[in-house]
């Protein structure tokens, strides 16, 4: 665990923080190149990234403080503190998908084409930013004695919970399948015959990746819930509801009028 990577002076390069810039910066410039055989500009697409991390930032970060209100008790500035961590990820998600559709709509853009050309840069960011999620220590998963299981030191907060027990590196497990995952959605040549069906794919292996994921990872009671004998994370719960939506944007991909390469 190292949530801080470099102290120069007054200046500190969190970890965190530093993964989700690499992970914005290479998502949103690969994302740029993907849509110039399209016809969407670099400057535009940059400025849809743009508002997509703010608006994905903002969710998340109100997400996780609906949840954890206790850590805003002495000072609500903490929240403006992202590059310390506590986000929540499906926040970020709706966040987005409402500030980006409504980008794409002023720009009279397609939502699932657009969404196709993004998809295998999403994973790419989220594979990046879960390597920052480790070294920041915040994420951190259930007791286990695999091989490969971590300790965290004194002073984090796993330590604080879990004490010097081994635990999953929840955070590597996620890294590891979003990176495979956009190697295998980019891949695909656009456009689709059916707009749309490469951004559902991304969501329903994501919401499947961190579904799986999080029966790894720690929750403090309050954050299970249980419905109908099911004992899940609120987060599963919430990816359940995604995977759903996922289905349907698979299922109701309109075909193309004019078919372009390659189809999925």
């Amino acid at each position: 665990m190292k949530p801080i990577l470099l102290e120069l002076g007054p200046l500190k390069v969190h970890a965190y923080g530093l993964g989700l810039a690499l992970g914005f910066l290479f998502g949103s410039l690969w994302m740029s190149r993907r849509g110039r055989p399209l016809g969407f500009r670099d400057d535009e697409m940059m400025r849809l990234a743009w508002w997509v991390l703010a608006s994905a930032l903002i969710g998340a970060r109100l997400y996780y403080a609906i949840q954890h209100p206790g850590e805003f008790n002495e000072s609500w500035a903490e929240l403006f503190r992202v590059w310390r961590g506590g986000l929540t990820q499906y926040g970020g998600v709706i966040g987005a998908l409402v500030v980006g559709g409504l980008f794409m709509r002023s720009r009279g853009w397609s939502f699932r084409e657009v969404g196709d050309v993004a998809a295998p840069a999403i994973a790419l960011g989220e594979g990046i930013t879960r390597i920052g999620c480790f070294f920041n220590g915040c994420c951190f998963g259930e007791a286990c004695n695999l091989p490969w299981a971590i300790s965290y030191p004194p002073g984090s907060h796993a330590h604080w919970v879990l004490g010097e027990t081994p635990v999953h590196p929840s955070q590597l497990y996620l890294s590891v399948a979003n990176l495979i995952l956009c190697v295998v959605l980019a891949r695909f040549a656009l456009p689709l015959k059916r707009p749309g069906r490469l951004l559902a794919a991304y969501l329903v292996f994501s919401t499947l990746i961190r579904f799986l994921a999080d029966f790894t990872r720690y929750y403090a009671p309050e954050d299970v819930l249980t419905l109908g004998g099911l004992h899940l994370a609120h987060s599963q719960w919430l990816m359940l509801g995604f995977f759903a939506l996922a289905a349907w944007l698979w299922w109701a991909a309109p075909l193309r009028k004019e078919v372009g390469t390659e189809s999925a």
